[in-house]
């Protein structure tokens, strides 16, 4: 299955020649709670459940960007939408292919962070909205609530016949489009895709770079601890 992947990756790649990138919608959803005496009447995880937000990937041959897609009104406000925004850690992200790097914009300047995933892809497929995917993990770090760091795994599934090396939050670097992932049993799915046989046009603010280490380094200068 392995060799499957990479082979076809090779061959649909000859695709990119006609497409120029396109458009990924992705739909948020919430894992599920298992039912206890706590949790049983609780209608904020019921709400939580159900909560819906949907998530756009545009990408280009060399540059994406992850925005979220506004379902509701600019005035109206979700608790349970918002939560599970903070979940999955959302944040708009610019990804430039050939530098394997992230770009986050902070207002009067952007950050830019590497982006190297160690993905291990594993002989396991499915279909997802007709695509033949394929399943890779990779590890992640993270402060846990009690202050220690800890790992967790990420699950993605792409697809090699639409050969571009994106996906959505921060996740890239498969040979071919991530359609589904999973992070802390939170997953975004792809529900549409768009390809263009026009260059999509995808312009990263033109504003003062910064890596992260300077970002806490500033942060720290101006707040008093």
């Amino acid at each position: 299955m392995i060799q499957k992947a990479l082979i076809l990756s090779f061959l649909f790649g000859l695709n990119s020649l006609f497409s120029q990138g396109g458009y990924v919608y992705y739909e948020g959803i919430s894992k599920k709670y298992s039912e206890t005496a706590e949790n049983k009447v609780n209608e904020y995880l019921v709400q939580l459940e159900k909560a819906k937000v949907v998530f756009e990937l545009k990408f280009n041959n060399q540059t994406s960007f992850f925005l979220k897609s506004n379902l509701n009104n600019d005035s109206d406000y979700n608790l349970a939408e918002e939560t599970l925004l903070i979940m999955f850690g959302f944040e708009e992200l610019y990804f430039k292919l050939n530098e394997r790097s992230l770009y986050k914009d902070y207002g009067e300047f952007l950050i830019k962070t590497p982006s190297n995933h160690n993905w291990n892809i594993l002989n396991e497929s499915k279909k997802i909205d007709n695509y033949l995917c394929y399943k890779a993990t990779c590890t992640e770090s993270y402060a846990a609530r009690d202050g220690k760091t800890k790992e967790r795994v990420i699950t993605a599934w792409f697809c090699p016949e639409l050969p571009y090396s994106f996906g959505p939050l921060e996740f890239n670097g498969l040979p071919g489009l991530i359609l589904e992932l999973e992070k802390n049993g939170n997953k975004v799915v792809a529900k549409s895709i768009v390809l263009s046989k026009k260059e999509i046009e995808i312009k990263i603010p033109n504003k003062k770079t910064i890596t992260k280490e300077q970002y806490d380094k500033k942060i720290k200068e101006n707040y008093q601890f």
